[in-house]
């Protein structure tokens, strides 16, 4: 049973106790909400299927062209994708209305075969350039598309093509935003954090893009606290050229926050993410140096910040109604609690005593998490 299932019985409930409501009526109730929630499934459902087998499409079409590359002309393999690209678009623009879930595979299939028409030019020309243009050219190209066919997955490309270019400028040695080193959380961050702030001004939102964003820095950002806490390191900072890039992601994180974090989140604790999440790093500076007593201080400052992470991602999943965020916060709660254990009494625990003792210390603290979780969504079911 789901959680809005469950909480409409527990309303149903008070109102029948009411007398607002009779036994038919919360049957009725029952029923008309089931079929709603099995609308929302299958419409699901269908979009994953449909996402899938354009993707195949996709694959299946690049691979034709790849096994008979020498036994076409160059004009029959221009000619054959200019005119299987229009039948994409066209095919993404007249389902638009009647097949919503057709039309969101046809226009991924149609922005993958932009990528594919690119690759195959260069091929057939002998082009050469660096990586990330052909990434680039392949985003100005599926850029129109946003306002064209008002697609879902036509967004999400151009993030993805966004995301993918910034990367490769990032690697390449000639690029104005090279980074000398990407041992940080600095990029892994940044590079998202920018993508969904410049996709959120285009006309066509795309509204599950900042929950996997947010789900990705909450992940990373727990990831390099304990890592730099417990072994000290993935400590760099010297990111060289590179800061322009996490410069202007930071800025915007902090000035609009509403385009980067997920709904979940209001603008203080999204604030609060960004500064806690960077704060050891900005008082050890340019790299970890275990002589130096403010790099002490950055470890510890990364174990509180990892436990104020998961506390920020608890709050805001309560405040919202949202168990993902309450799950994922206990969750991080839990890591870090584990791997402070085993840091600090790794060296301790040999023999068979001591295993016993670890596994009952685990199994008290796993069910004093389970009961504070379930206390913070009263009335929502273990997960």
């Amino acid at each position: 049973m789901s959680r809005d299932r469950k909480i409409l019985e527990r309303h149903l409930r008070h109102w029948q106790e009411a007398g607002l409501v009779s036994v038919e009526q919360a049957e009725n109730l029952r029923l008309a909400s089931a079929s709603l929630e099995r609308g929302k499934t299958s419409g699901i459902l269908r979009r994953a299927l449909a996402l899938l087998g354009g993707g195949l499409v996709l694959a299946g079409l690049v691979l034709i062209v790849a096994e008979n590359w020498q036994a076409l002309h160059r004009f029959v393999k221009l000619g054959g994708w200019a005119v299987l690209q229009f039948l994409f678009l066209g095919a993404a623009h007249r389902l638009g209305k009647r097949w919503p879930h057709f039309a969101e595979a046809f226009a991924l299939l149609s922005a993958g075969w932009v990528l594919g028409g690119i690759a195959l030019v260069s091929q057939i020309y002998h082009l050469d350039s660096r990586p990330p243009n052909g990434i680039w050219l392949w985003m100005l190209l599926v850029l129109p598309a946003v306002w064209i066919l008002e697609r879902r997955a036509t967004v999400a490309m151009v993030f993805i093509a966004l995301v993918a270019a910034l990367a490769l400028e990032v690697e390449a040695k000639d690029s104005w935003v090279h980074a000398t080193t990407a041992e940080g959380p600095w990029l892994w961050l940044a590079i998202p954090w920018l993508g969904a702030a410049a996709v959120s001004f285009l006309p066509r939102g795309l509204p599950t893009l900042r929950e996997r964003v947010g789900s990705w820095a909450f992940a990373a950002g727990t990831f390099f606290l304990l890592v730099f806490g417990a072994m000290q390191e993935l400590d760099r900072s010297d990111l060289g050229r590179a800061w322009i890039l996490a410069g202007a992601s930071l800025t915007a994180a902090l000035l609009v926050p509403a385009r980067v974090f997920p709904a979940a989140w209001d603008a203080a604790t999204g604030r609060a993410f960004v500064l806690m999440t960077f704060l050891p790093w900005i008082v050890v500076g340019a790299r970890y140096d275990g002589g130096a007593i403010v790099d002490r201080v950055g470890v510890g400052l990364a174990w509180i910040a990892q436990l104020g992470v998961a506390a920020l991602a608890i709050r805001a999943g309560a405040r919202a109604g949202s168990r993902a965020w309450v799950n994922l916060g206990y969750a991080a709660l839990l890591a870090g609690i584990l791997t402070r254990y085993f840091d600090f009494f790794g060296d301790y625990l040999e023999g068979g005593a001591a295993l016993v003792l670890t596994g009952l210390l685990l199994l008290f603290v796993l069910y004093t998490l389970e009961k504070a979780r379930r206390r913070t969504l009263p009335g929502a079911a273990a997960s």
